[in-house]
């Protein structure tokens, strides 16, 4: 949340978007309802940029989707990744697999089951190995 906002005051800034710094803190904010959120962060911004021009609200969407496609697939799976023990590749394979076959649904539980499943099974194959060194 923290990083999405920051990133999107900094590139309404940079393209010069009236209100830059609070729409920038609404649109972290709204990244805290998953998927959709980014949709109600870029509304705000989006007024206020056709108020200005059609051209803004341009760059708004531009700014938007590269903040989001910086945080979507860098920054989430690495943070995700590191505190459960995942790969980056594996967290977004399987928000991929999760999306076709079972929707947003499929995405939001997606990881935390793939992390009980494994924890799970790593605890069953410790036991079975220390059965068969006995």
């Amino acid at each position: 949340m923290l990083i999405r906002s920051l990133g999107t005051t900094i590139g309404y800034l940079i393209i010069g978007q009236p209100m830059a710094i609070v729409l920038g803190i609404i649109a972290g904010l709204t990244n805290m309802v998953p998927y959709v959120g980014p949709y109600i962060g870029i509304t705000p911004a989006l007024l206020v940029a056709f108020a200005v021009s059609p051209t803004q609200a341009l760059w708004v969407i531009i700014v938007v989707i590269i903040v989001q496609q910086i945080d979507g697939n860098i920054i989430y799976p690495n943070i995700i990744g590191k505190s459960l023990k995942i790969h980056p590749l594996t967290i977004i394979v399987l928000l991929l697999a999760a999306g076709n076959l079972a929707g947003i649904g499929g995405m939001i539980l997606c990881v935390p089951v793939y992390a009980v499943c494994r924890t799970v099974l790593n605890y069953f194959w410790n036991i079975y190995r220390l059965e068969k060194e006995s």
